[in-house]
């Protein structure tokens, strides 16, 4: 039994199994995503009810949380505002994505800490020689083995899409301008919903891979991991996603800047490597961004952009969560028409700014300002490599975002929000395992 509980640590262990589940499902499909935390959640509710004499431990730094709390706050109350008619389709589009947000963060904060299951500063039990792989797995840490997990379906997910594109099963012209794009026929996805969406999952990915090289001192590890770095780069050319490539290459060029500088030869290499085995349709892609405006994608985002502008200049504090799609018409000088439905703006920033207020904006911003400061205090001072890797591809990941979130909103996809705030939860869980865990 756990001590001063009623609950035993195989049910601590079959909790944390259910949320290396709900990880693996991220990548797979939503409506299974949403019933397994469902699930996972009652599961954790039940066992907090049977722990709800005990004291809890404080995993989140206090401000931390109360950033945090005050963005959950200012949403829901986002919801009451004078603009939103469509009251049904926002609260419940609050309740379902935001709702999924907290619950991975409690259940993963609550049954993923270094104490979990476990009487405080108990040493874990020691390797031995000859123990399996899967005695060896679930004797690690349990923010290291979600990441081991996310990292195999992400090799399964890289796979996949690189068979779409030479086995066919991509997406065709649906996502493709055919006249800026005559030799444009399809752009990958995988297990996403669009090529765009998958090419922010890349990034992703990409990031904590680098991160991982930067600390790896065995030469044949290390020679794997970036053997499928280079496979999620080309992955990441077969979305043709423009504003995710130039995210890859920003996070590429700062891990060999700042974590990698042996890397800047072998950087050179694949760069000149790419340059000569490119085909046509990329340099033809490429070269749409010297023609930027004549582009019917980029013009149709540039328009979002100046509507997005102009609808947060009008109300500084806000339209309502999932308000956008009901107020972009009233704005909606591109396509004037009314039957064209627009989710988001196509950009991170204005989103959140325009749906939440520049006080939400603040915000998250201030609560994403805080994990960022956590990411680089670790890399500075990790007790452990694959801390530092973590720490490291964290800071990797959130440059992507930044720079992809210009000029698209993925994080709009409830799965990569899911995927989102699960690291920012992983990066504290291990924020406080580097301070007290045992070696």
């Amino acid at each position: 039994m756990v001590e001063g509980t009623n609950v035993s640590a195989k049910e601590y262990s079959r909790m944390q199994k259910l949320l290396l589940l709900v990880a693996g499902c991220i990548a797979i499909d939503q409506t299974l995503l949403s019933i397994v935390i469902m699930v996972v959640l009652a599961a954790g509710l039940l066992i907090a009810w049977q722990e709800r004499d005990v004291p809890g431990l404080r995993i989140w730094p206090r401000h931390l949380k109360w950033l945090l709390l005050l963005l959950l706050a200012a949403g829901y109350v986002s919801l009451h505002n004078p603009l939103v008619t469509n009251s049904f389709d926002c609260t419940f589009n609050f309740f379902y994505v935001v709702g999924q947000y907290v619950a991975l963060v409690w259940l993963v904060t609550r049954f993923g800490n270094c104490f979990a299951g476990k009487k405080l500063f108990e040493k874990p039990a020691p390797y031995e020689e000859g123990l399996s792989f899967w005695e060896i797995f679930i004797r690690q840490p349990f923010p290291l083995r979600m990441l081991r997990l996310l990292g195999w379906v992400a090799v399964i997910t890289v796979l996949i899409g690189i068979g779409q594109h030479y086995f066919g099963g991509a997406t065709d012209s649906v996502w493709v301008d055919q006249e800026a794009n005559p030799l444009l026929r399809n752009r990958v996805f995988s297990t996403w919903e669009n090529p765009n969406i998958f090419a922010g999952y890349l990034c992703i990915v990409a990031a904590y891979v680098m991160g991982y090289i930067s600390v790896e001192k065995n030469a044949r590890k290390r020679w794997g991991l970036f053997g499928f770095l280079l496979l999620v780069i080309l992955c990441e050319v077969f979305t043709f996603s423009r504003g995710f490539w130039i995210a890859m290459a920003a996070e590429v060029l700062v891990f060999v800047l700042f974590f990698y500088r042996k890397g800047i030869l072998y950087l050179l290499g694949v760069a000149l490597t790419g340059a000569a085995l490119a085909g046509p349709v990329v340099w033809q892609r490429l070269d749409t961004l010297r023609h930027f405006t004549e582009d019917s994608s980029a013009a149709m985002r540039l328009a979002y952009l100046e509507i997005a502008q102009a609808i947060v200049a009008d109300h500084p504090l806000g339209i309502g969560w999932y308000n956008y799609r009901y107020v972009f018409p009233e704005y909606d000088f591109y396509f004037k028409n009314p039957e064209v439905i627009m989710y988001h703006s196509h950009n991170l920033f204005l989103n959140i700014a325009a749906e939440l207020g520049i006080q939400g904006l603040l915000l998250f911003l201030c609560a994403w300002a805080c994990l960022l400061y956590m990411a680089v205090k670790l890399v500075k001072k990790a007790r452990f490599l694959w801390v530092k890797a973590f720490s490291a591809g964290y800071l990797l990941m959130c440059l992507g975002i930044i720079v992809g979130g210009i000029g698209d909103h993925v994080l709009f996809n409830v799965r990569l929000g899911v995927l989102f705030w699960l690291l920012n939860t992983i990066l504290v869980l291990i924020w406080n395992l580097n301070r007290f865990a045992s070696e």
